[in-house]
């Protein structure tokens, strides 16, 4: 709770803050300007003192600091016992920050006239700055001595106690300041503090209570009066107050906030949660503070699912009030992504990208939830954002270039794959899975040998990457190449994983190349029966089994293939016309 400190003008000035100037202005003192007798000074030098004196004035109206104390210089050098010549040079020190030469003038010039206020309220100012307590203190004991009615000397009296670490004598001062003007908000949060400076809680805490029985509608009172126990570690009083608030004032924030902390302090969570909700219908709390709350109840919501309907319900609420806050879009998504809820996710990760956020892990866990959820226009689109604002971060090149290569963009997808693996930095396994898609897109646009050499760039990398392995020995067995090779590397696959349909079926095709008819019924055969919906295995297993001159059963097969999805025009002639086409 903000306190509100009433501060008379003249005291926020040079009180509670670092003086860095000091008003210049002449002001009138308690004496005229001396004017001196023949016996003195010769008059002819009374008259050069006078206009030197006034010409300095002048110049300091126009700011021409220099010239103003030169003249003034010359004024004392005429008389040197003149108060308002040495009050005059102290101000004009000032101006070029010459603390000490203005603290000797001022004091020069209250040695010579004791009795002007201007010159004691200079010197408290120049004792404040130079950090001279002391002096301060026996300043602002003159000037209450010379006007003991002023609240203002007085308030500045009790300050330069406090600083001087008199708290007993600063209490004094404001409790007669309190019987002139009655009980004070000010007067008594000043008494609260320097009681609590002393360690005296109970007399501290008498002086907010004052405030209250003197102000009973003011509810903020008792919650200072609260906030004061809780910082004393008297909490029960603390709370037995903030309750007591809400009875008088069910919907008063400072009560809500504070119980809905003291209960998460006290690991009461789901107590905390029912403050936390009156706050955030409310909208009581800025957008970072939402986003602060939200995330210290994340990580348990994750371990413990009863938190997550009143975390999820804060989260809703904070949408509402703050719609348009990336981090609490960005923090709503990794709930869900968290939660395995991939829409809910992808779309609030959306929202906090639109709403400006920036961060890394975002766009990736956007990207890769796209990927999963086959948005590949929008992937692509706000991949290749991404990349703007991460240019060197190899992934997001990654995920880009697939969402172009699903879309059959390959050329694009080739680009994304090329560029990413230029910033692949002692990160074997992903630079593996570059070469990888490099090899699908290859083949895909019909360039086998780079196709080739990116597999095996691949698989020097890490010999037993099993996608790579499959595909690299599918497509040669498509080509009828190295036939022999594509049979070491589609068996590993199936050494790797076995019951693994799509191993077994690239296995079996592999051994159907190599004319070694039965091993490759033998291997079709169980990846149909791991996967009898797949048009491409049904259709293999027709093909061997015609091989194995099992016509009739080929063609069942081949329209089991058909009826599954399968419409090659190869597929199309094998079951119109019942023959094998190659």
């Amino acid at each position: 709770m903000t306190l509100k400190i009433y501060i008379p003008i003249f005291f926020a000035i040079i009180s509670l803050g670092a003086c860095t100037s000091i008003k210049t202005t002449s002001q009138k003192s308690d004496t005229q300007l001396n004017v001196y007798t023949e016996g003195d000074i010769s008059y002819k030098n009374q008259f050069r003192f006078k206009s030197m004196f006034f010409e300095s004035q002048r110049l300091k109206a126009l700011e021409e600091f220099e010239k103003a104390a030169a003249l003034m210089e010359q004024c004392l050098s005429i008389d040197p016992f003149n108060a308002d010549a040495h009050y005059e040079m102290a101000l004009l020190y000032i101006t070029n920050e010459r603390t000490d030469d203005a603290v000797f003038h001022a004091e020069k010039s209250f040695e010579l006239n004791p009795n002007n206020i201007w010159v004691i309220q200079l010197l408290s100012q120049l004792y404040q700055i130079s950090g001279n307590n002391q002096g301060e203190l026996n300043a602002y004991k003159n000037l209450v001595d010379k006007d003991p009615s002023n609240i203002e000397y007085q308030f500045l009296l009790a300050t330069a106690y406090s600083k001087t670490g008199s708290y007993k004598k600063a209490i004094q001062v404001y409790n007669k300041i309190e019987s002139q003007i009655g009980v004070n908000e000010d007067l008594s949060v000043m008494k609260e503090h320097l009681y609590i400076t002393m360690g005296d809680v109970e007399l501290a805490a008498d002086e907010i209570m004052k405030l209250i029985a003197a102000f009973p509608n003011e509810m903020r009172f008792l919650g200072m009066l609260a906030e004061l126990y809780q910082a004393n570690n008297l909490t029960e009083k603390s709370i037995a107050i903030y309750n007591n608030i809400l009875n008088l004032d069910p919907k008063n924030s400072a009560a809500n906030i504070a119980l809905a902390e003291y209960y998460r302090v006290n690991n009461n969570h789901l107590k905390a949660f029912e403050y936390l909700s009156f706050c955030f219908d409310n909208d009581v709390f800025d957008a970072q503070t939402v986003f602060q709350i939200l995330s210290s109840y994340f990580q348990m919501a994750i371990e413990n699912q009863k938190y997550l309907d009143p975390l999820l319900s804060l989260l809703d609420k904070a949408l509402i009030n703050h719609s348009a806050e990336g981090p609490i879009y960005g923090l709503c998504g990794d709930i869900y992504f968290h939660l395995n809820n991939s829409e809910k996710a992808f779309e609030a990760y959306e929202n906090s990208l639109n709403y400006g956020v920036t961060e890394y892990l975002v766009w990736s866990r956007y990207l890769l939830l796209g990927l999963e959820l086959l948005e590949y226009d929008r992937v692509y689109k706000n991949g290749m954002r991404a990349i703007e604002l991460h240019p060197i971060q190899p992934s997001l090149y990654l995920f880009t270039g697939f969402a172009a290569y699903y879309n059959k963009e390959y050329e694009k997808s080739l680009t994304l794959f090329s560029k990413g693996l230029n910033y692949v930095v002692n990160n074997r396994p992903l630079k593996a899975e570059f070469y990888n898609y490099l090899g699908d897109a290859y083949h895909s646009i019909g360039d086998d040998n780079k196709s080739d050499e990116s597999y095996q760039k691949s698989l020097d990398l890490i010999p037993d990457n099993i996608i790579v392995l499959n595909n690299y020995s599918y497509y040669l067995s498509l080509r009828e190449k190295d036939l022999e090779k594509a049979e070491r590397m589609s068996k590993q696959c199936v050494e790797l994983s076995p019951g693994q349909s799509t191993y077994q079926d690239t296995y079996g095709w592999v051994l159907y190349k190599l004319k070694r008819f039965a091993e490759a019924k033998e291997w079709l055969e169980k990846a149909v029966n791991a996967d009898s919906k797949s048009p491409v295995i049904l259709e293999h297993y027709g093909d061997v089994l015609y091989q194995l001159d099992q016509k009739k059963e080929a063609l069942e097969y081949w329209r089991k293939a058909k009826n599954t999805g399968g419409d090659s025009e190869l597929l199309n002639k094998k079951v119109s016309e019942g023959v094998l086409y190659e």
